[in-house]
């Protein structure tokens, strides 16, 4: 064991003694609980019976009132759309006139593809099946025509020019040309 180890052990065996000693000194008599105000007295039946019957005497129904419902508060369950219900001009407005026509709005733009982030590596011819090489992002990527290159491109083509990749969410075809012809196919 080491000095510390002893030190420790040592302050707990004395808190030990401590709280020995503590609990031998103190008598039972010493400790006063008041239990009278947290017990609450045993009714009977009969005193629960009359309890309730002074509630409901006093208790009238009928000051209460009936609910109320407003008409444009409209059929809780009726809405099949998160779209604000448009509401009926009232016929006894009369209606605001515009001073200026209100601009067109021009509809957003169509998605487009990403660019391609790929580089051709190279292809192998295989019992007539072509497997090429890409990277992306320093990954090392194999596959070949007709399967997915990843989730969101499949490789569709290849050939001494380009290699034909489709941009699966919005299926768009996209070309990847091949810049170093001789070097990148492997027999």
């Amino acid at each position: 064991m080491d000095a510390a180890e002893k030190k420790r052990k040592m302050i707990i065996a004395g808190a030990l003694v401590a709280t020995l000693i503590t609990v031998v000194l103190v008598d039972d008599d010493d400790i006063v609980m008041n239990t009278t105000e947290t017990l609450q007295p045993i009714r009977t039946s009969q005193e629960r019976a009359k309890k309730t019957e002074m509630t409901t005497t006093q208790l009238d129904v009928g000051k209460l009132g009936q609910r109320q419902f407003n008409s444009l508060a409209g059929e809780l369950f009726l809405s099949t759309t998160w779209e604000p219900k448009r509401m009926q001009p009232d016929p006894t407005t009369q209606p605001v006139k515009l001073t200026q026509t209100p601009k067109s709005v021009a509809p957003p733009p169509a998605p487009v593809a990403p660019p391609l982030q790929f580089k051709y590596a190279g292809k192998v011819v295989e019992d007539n099946q072509i497997w090429v090489f890409l990277s992306q992002a320093g990954e090392n990527l194999i596959t070949k025509v007709g399967e997915k290159i990843n989730p969101q491109y499949r490789l569709d083509a290849i050939n001494d020019e380009t290699v034909t990749v489709t941009y699966l969410p919005l299926n768009v075809k996209q070309t990847l040309t091949i810049n170093n012809k001789i070097a990148g196919n492997f027999r």
